[in-house]
């Protein structure tokens, strides 16, 4: 969705010099330094970015004639940005914030350095128009993995959840989680704002983690780093005993290590996802049991 540019204002406590649509909004995750367009030079111009004025592009400005200097900082305004920000605590003349008034254009300042706020309004811009989901699940910090698990409802994945929190690991959402893409291969989850720190028991009912296990048991958001589906046992389905290759599942465009684990009386399911994660970390850092003992056998048969 995109970010209005109230929200970035009250976010970074920007200087308004005038305060333009309340429906603007920012579309785009760059911005833009607006030095070329001060210059005259309109091509291939994004208008729909914040558009920054910086130390680099005031000295060009102060180069000019005063009124030379307002007119291509209007000649700016009249194109439908979103927004204006004039950083390092840069004045503004009289005539320009009276211009920006007129066409009711965002006109706010700062007292950062351009590269510092540019940073800052781009991982905020990256996280509010990020793309996302909603998943059907629970997400865990397990030995520093972030382990998505799901299964269909009633499979026994809140269960699961609550015995990984026990042996210590940490919990991000129980039940709907928002996973958001916030890189080409990036997606990191945050659990919901209603049902933040609750989680639901068949039998119990609605429990607080953070009640009964205290904020150590709990992490605000963890990279999805790989999948652990919970199913019910198909005698006839042939599950991986070896693990030499990973299953795959995608996540807005982004494949992930899929894992079925069969539910059955008797199975211990924390020791299960504890132990996946484990695994993938070795794997992660070059080690593959299945591939080396399937090394070593068609060493033998030599």
């Amino acid at each position: 969705m995109p970010v209005k540019v109230k929200d970035i204002v009250a976010t970074f406590d920007l200087k308004v010099f005038n305060r333009g649509s309340e429906d603007a909004e920012v579309k785009h995750i760059e911005t833009n330094r607006s030095g070329l367009q001060l210059s005259g030079f309109y091509d291939y111009f994004e208008e729909s970015r914040v558009q920054i004025i910086g130390k680099a592009e005031n000295a060009y400005l102060q180069s000019l004639a005063p009124a030379d200097r307002d007119e291509a900082i209007c000649n700016l305004i009249i194109h439908n940005v979103p927004c204006i920000i004039i950083t390092n605590n840069i004045n503004v003349s009289d005539k320009v914030i009276q211009f920006a008034q007129e066409n009711n254009r965002w006109l706010l300042g700062s007292d950062k350095s351009t590269s510092s706020l540019q940073v800052d309004i781009t991982l905020y811009l990256q996280n509010g128009l990020a793309e996302c989901i909603n998943c059907h699940g629970d997400l865990l910090d397990v030995y520093g993995v972030g382990v998505l698990i799901t299964g269909q409802s009633g499979i026994g994945k809140s269960e699961t959840a609550l015995d990984l929190i026990r042996n210590g690991h940490l919990i991000v959402a129980d039940d709907s989680i928002i996973v958001k893409k916030l890189g080409s291969n990036l997606l990191v989850g945050v659990g919901s704002e209603l049902t933040k720190n609750l989680m639901e028991l068949r039998g119990i009912g609605i429990i607080n983690i953070n009640s009964l296990f205290g904020k150590s048991a709990i992490r605000l958001q963890k990279n999805v780093e790989i999948v652990v589906n919970l199913e019910e046992w198909n005698e006839n389905y042939h599950y991986d005993r070896v693990g030499e290759e990973y299953e795959k599942t995608t996540i807005l465009g982004i494949e992930l290590p899929f894992i079925r684990v069969p539910v059955k009386p008797g199975r211990n399911l924390a020791a299960i996802v504890e132990i996946a994660a484990l695994n993938y970390r070795q794997n992660l850092m070059g080690y593959n049991a299945a591939k080396e003992l399937s090394n070593a056998i068609k060493a033998l048969s030599k």
